[in-house]
């Protein structure tokens, strides 16, 4: 404590004999790593406050495009829709759209991307990603998907379903349902967010199937039927 009381004395004197120009070229010559952390901490804690204050911390529903540019993300023609249509309030809680996840499903190695995908499978954050068909085909046989064989999605989308067998055969070797084919949808036709197939996958620990029923009604409302 007394060697900080007689740095900040010295540093006193030294500022007296200096012209006002000078004090502040002195002070950012040998203080400035100083200044820029101390307003960089400044900036970060009230942009947390200001976000923990003004977002709303539970989602309605949490999806994940993967794999595509498309602006499908949060504040898009594809989210605005679907919150009208769905009428969620996004002042209560937060409906979000990821489009900014990128990874191969045949080979996760070494891919951040995936081991989020995975951290927000294992929170129960995660409602639901869509990929094309041969790669959600591939993460469901990882079992990152849930299974929905009895699920009442099944029975309602039986013709679109997407199959998978497990790679590990402790859970099973016969196919399961763990998709719903989505490639005649607006997500294709009309957002281009997919280049010929598209397929939806609930995630295992999906928090609200309601509201990924709530989606696919919408996507599919405007398909017409074959």
């Amino acid at each position: 404590m007394e060697r900080l009381k007689d740095w900040y004395q010295s540093e006193r004197r030294k500022l007296r004999t200096l012209s006002r120009r000078a004090k502040v070229e002195y002070i950012w010559q040998y203080y400035k790593l100083w200044i820029i952390g101390i307003s960089f901490l400044l900036f970060l804690t009230a942009y947390i406050t200001v976000h923990r204050l003004t977002v709303p911390a539970d989602n309605w529903f949490y999806i994940t495009f993967a794999n595509t540019y498309a602006e499908v993300g949060n504040g898009s023609e594809l989210w605005r829709g679907f919150v009208a249509a769905a009428g969620y309030d996004t002042r209560e809680k937060n409906v979000y759209f990821n489009n900014s996840c990128y990874f191969d499903p045949s080979d996760t190695r070494y891919n951040a991307y995936y081991t989020y995908f995975v951290a927000y499978v294992e929170a129960g954050t995660l409602d639901a990603i869509t990929m094309e068909r041969g790669d959600l085909e591939l993460l469901g046989a990882r079992g990152r998907l849930l299974d929905l064989s009895g699920d009442a999605l099944a029975e309602k989308y039986a013709d679109r379903l997407v199959y998978a067998v497990p790679a590990n055969p402790e859970y099973g070797t016969e196919p399961l349902p763990i998709g719903i084919d989505l490639s005649d949808t607006c997500l294709v036709t009309d957002f281009h967010a997919y280049d010929g197939t598209c397929a939806l996958g609930l995630s295992a620990n999906c928090p609200h199937p309601d509201a990924v029923a709530r989606f696919l009604e919408y996507v599919l409302s405007e398909v017409n039927p074959s």
